[in-house]
């Protein structure tokens, strides 16, 4: 009868348990979402505290790549899952000549230099917008958010607008292309 007794405790103190454990909320959920964020142009400013981008193509590309940084927290944390943020930019270009990029197959001959074997064109893209912004990312280590601009040379003198946008925040920054 004994026995009895403790095996009946037992039960009733395993179900309290796990009651108890299942009525337990995680205080993290709690806390709702409070995102801030942040972008920086990573460059030196103006007076008016604008960012400035000196362009410096070359023989071998008409655009300079510059990448752009920032934060997005969720309650001063790193968001987690990690978050889709949208980037845009006020500036677009052109393809003016049909030939996007050519492709040129080389082999080695038997006395060892390399031969052009044969060239494909690709073509078809004139007239295609080209905007000057990867146009989308998502949140990494410490809440960390990147994109790059790309813009042209006959873009001097210009000012790009570049937004970061997620969910209802939206950061602004300009840039004088000189």
């Amino acid at each position: 009868m004994k026995q009895k007794i403790i095996d009946f405790f037992v039960l009733v103190l395993l179900i309290l348990t796990a009651m108890m454990a299942a009525s337990c909320e995680d205080p993290i959920s709690d806390i709702p979402d409070y995102y801030t964020m942040e972008i920086d142009g990573r460059l030196d400013t103006t007076i008016d505290g604008l960012y400035k981008l000196k362009l410096n193509s070359g023989q071998y590309s008409a655009q300079t790549i510059h990448r752009i940084t920032g934060k997005l927290l969720n309650n001063g944390e790193e968001p987690n899952p990690p978050q889709l943020v949208n980037w845009e930019s006020s500036h677009y270009w052109t393809i003016e000549k049909d030939t996007a990029y050519s492709y040129i197959r080389r082999v080695i001959n038997f006395s060892g230099q390399w031969v052009n074997v044969d060239t494909i064109y690709v073509t078809g893209f004139a007239g295609t917008v080209v905007p000057t912004i990867n146009e989308f990312c998502y949140s990494g280590t410490d809440g960390e958010i990147n994109t790059v601009i790309a813009p042209v040379d006959e873009m001097v003198g210009d000012t790009m607008t570049v937004k970061a946008t997620f969910q209802n925040l939206e950061k602004i920054i300009k840039i004088v292309l000189e």
